[in-house]
């Protein structure tokens, strides 16, 4: 069955602090959003890519891909006023029967192994989320300003790619917005029931501060 991924690459990085995008920042010499193409890519170089971009970026994508050849002749898709919007958007261009991979701009370093699980689960059981244990303890907090202690090994921290068979999630995308749906799994889930979890790996980070770039920068060295 042919793999495709989703890489929504529409935000406005804000929180980074700078007027460049943050997908479009520079980590080793080239902008993160190579970095995560050629994740896919060298996973599989038959892969559908199609990427999903905020109109006002085209300049800069276009640029990008004049000095990139692996990410010339991909398909591109608009993103919209939400990442909900971006996505639907994003699966218009995913063909049926086929495994797609929905995967933020800014994860670089998604290893291969979790590709291969996320993608395998989705072949077998219809989905495959990556997640990783929490190493932190945790509390939930209550209406009246209290809290209260929750028992971390009942919780999982979700990454990226969450990967579907298409038929599914492009059905899923085509209720009505809700704020419950706080990523793709949340979507799927309302359909079809709870995801197939599956395991990530902890250096598959969303970079989104400055700390988050020395930290990718750090990681990435010592994988090298």
């Amino acid at each position: 069955m042919r793999k495709a991924v989703i890489i929504v690459a529409a935000g406005s990085g804000s929180r980074m602090g700078g007027e460049l995008p943050k997908q479009y920042l520079e980590l080793q010499d080239k902008p993160i959003l190579i970095h995560t193409l050629e994740r896919f890519l060298s996973f599989d170089p038959e892969m559908k890519v199609v990427v999903v971009l905020a109109p006002a970026h085209r300049e800069l994508w276009d640029r990008m891909a004049a000095s990139y050849e692996i990410a010339r002749g991909l398909t591109l898709a608009l993103g919209g006023a939400s990442r909900y919007e971006s996505v639907k958007n994003g699966l218009t261009h995913v063909d049926q029967a086929s495994l797609v991979g929905i995967h933020d701009a800014v994860r670089p370093l998604v290893s291969q192994d979790t590709l291969t699980r996320c993608y395998d689960a989705a072949l077998r059981k219809g989905s495959g989320i990556p997640v990783i244990e929490m190493d932190e303890s945790v509390r939930k907090l209550d209406r009246q300003g209290g809290s209260s202690h929750m028992v971390r090994s009942s919780l999982k921290r979700v990454q990226a790619p969450q990967a579907f068979r298409s038929e599914r999630i492009k059905q899923a995308y085509q209720q009505p917005y809700t704020n419950i749906f706080t990523d793709d799994a949340s979507v799927y889930e309302t359909v079809y029931g709870a995801p197939t979890l599956v395991e990530g790996n902890r250096e598959n980070i969303k970079i989104t501060t400055p700390t988050d770039m020395n930290l990718a920068q750090l990681l990435i060295d010592s994988l090298e």
